[in-house]
């Protein structure tokens, strides 16, 4: 699924109205998105936790630079799978 609009506070209500479209696909292409703060992550983590409960992880394809320095900050990284043609992805998040 390709998401297109910021994962911010902002945007937490609608992104929230459309969790149960979002959590029922396991790949999110975040290549529109750019802008994400700690709402944001934490929507992805609540997303991954959902996938994780039907033992499924959370696909992300090209997060926004952003998301690496929270993921790290947070500890999350590993929630998440990240395409290893994704250059970013061998960030130290994972």
């Amino acid at each position: 699924m390709k998401l297109s609009r910021p994962l911010t506070r902002e945007q937490l209500p609608a992104w929230w109205a459309e969790r149960d479209t979002l959590f029922a696909v396991a790949k999110a292409d975040l290549s529109g998105v750019e802008r994400i703060d700690s709402t944001g992550l934490a929507l992805l983590v609540q997303w991954s936790q959902h996938l994780a409960s039907r033992e499924q992880r959370l696909v992300l394809c090209s997060p926004p630079e952003g998301f690496y320095p929270l993921a790290d900050l947070y500890g999350v990284g590993s929630l998440f799978d990240l395409p290893d043609n994704d250059s970013r992805s061998q960030h130290g998040s994972e």
